[in-house]
């Protein structure tokens, strides 16, 4: 069935359910904006679609767009490239804001110096994390490489990063003459 919807019904719309579909996206989805940033997508898809919502059922219509579109951004290179975790450990103060947290101390110790950093971790760390530090791979494909589950994974890098952060600390408040040990 076929119908459509008054701009002022859609406000209406929007205005009952907009804290559901919040709430949704914030559930799975942790990060405040990012949460909201779905909420406007799950409307926008709502109004290009509001002919296919069947009359009686918005709540579940809206809940099941809501869920469908965090679960797509959960899913994209994006949101696995960039938000990989234990980058907020990685981050340097005073860096200027926008920046990678791999970027910034790339850029604060050097190359050559955190690749040697990462590869002085101690097992289980330093296998995960070459993989996806140095040579790029998804934290899927670590697990993957490294026959462990996902979630040990994400653990291991985000301890690690802790580690390395560290003993980047040390070093600053040594005056970069610490010799960086095995940790």
């Amino acid at each position: 069935m076929s119908r459509s919807l008054t701009t002022l019904e859609f406000n209406a719309l929007v205005r009952q359910y907009q804290g559901l579909v919040y709430t949704v996206c914030h559930q799975l989805v942790p990060d405040e904006g990012d949460a909201q940033d779905l909420a406007q997508e799950t409307f926008l898809a709502a109004w290009r679609a509001i002919d296919r919502c069947p009359p009686g059922f918005e709540k579940q219509w809206l809940a099941r767009i809501a869920s469908n579109k965090a679960k797509d951004y959960l899913r994209s290179a994006w949101v696995r490239r960039v938000n990989t975790p234990g980058d907020e450990v990685l981050a340097l103060e005073g860096a200027p804001p926008g920046t990678q947290p791999e970027q910034q101390v790339l850029d604060a110790l050097g190359e050559e110096e955190l690749t040697a950093m990462i590869l002085d971790l101690r097992e289980p760390y330093r296998t995960p994390c070459r993989l996806v530090l140095l040579e790029q791979h998804t934290m899927a494909e670590a697990a993957q490489l490294c026959d462990r589950p996902p979630k040990t994974v994400e653990a291991q890098i985000y301890r690690a990063k802790k580690m390395l952060a560290q003993q980047i600390l040390q070093r600053e408040r040594c005056g970069g003459e610490c010799v960086h040990g095995t940790v």
